[in-house]
């Protein structure tokens, strides 16, 4: 099964969850935003190792944080970050770069609009990164890693959800 056909359930579960619904409709609050962002940072650092530079996310992460309040830090990326270690992170460089590129373009306009940094969404050669994807979008031997990516993110949205409703 390609990528895309891989993990289309858990990219809709993604957007179903109500920490992707309130991303959709603009509504994430700035310390949510902000623990967002430090979560695919980390994932970022390892799953970015061997791809090309004007791809890395890294820098453009750090900056968007640094207009943000202190992130909460997440066990789930951490830890799925220390496993992606090593190893071939094609799968997880596949989500995160989808999510940037494709999801980016919907919402980096209306978390503009609330005044939340998006640079992260922003490529120095868009057309390659979009190649890339496109040339990875049919391969089938990465598809249990953009899955576990996918359950990572998933996880993710969890915890910040979690601490958005915990009783202070």
């Amino acid at each position: 099964m390609t990528l895309f056909a891989a993990t289309r359930d858990l990219h809709h579960a993604c957007e179903a969850h109500p920490l992707g619904q309130a991303m959709v409709n603009g509504s994430i609050t700035r310390e949510a935003w902000a623990s967002w962002l430090w979560a695919m940072r980390v994932l970022h650092q390892v799953a970015d190792a061997a791809l090309p530079d004007h791809m890395a996310r890294h820098g453009a992460l750090t900056a968007d944080l640094a207009a943000l309040p202190k992130p909460g830090a997440s066990r789930a990326a951490l830890a799925f970050a220390a496993d992606l270690i090593g190893q071939d992170t094609t799968g997880a460089a596949y989500v995160l770069h989808g999510a940037h590129c494709s999801g980016g373009r919907v919402l980096a306009p209306k978390m503009a609009k609330r005044g939340l940094p998006t640079a992260h969404t922003s490529y120095r050669d868009a057309d390659a990164v979009r190649a890339w994807l496109g040339s990875v979008r049919g391969q089938t031997q990465h598809a249990e890693q953009a899955r576990a990516t996918f359950a990572c993110l998933l996880t993710v949205m969890d915890e910040i959800d979690a601490r958005e409703h915990a009783e202070p």
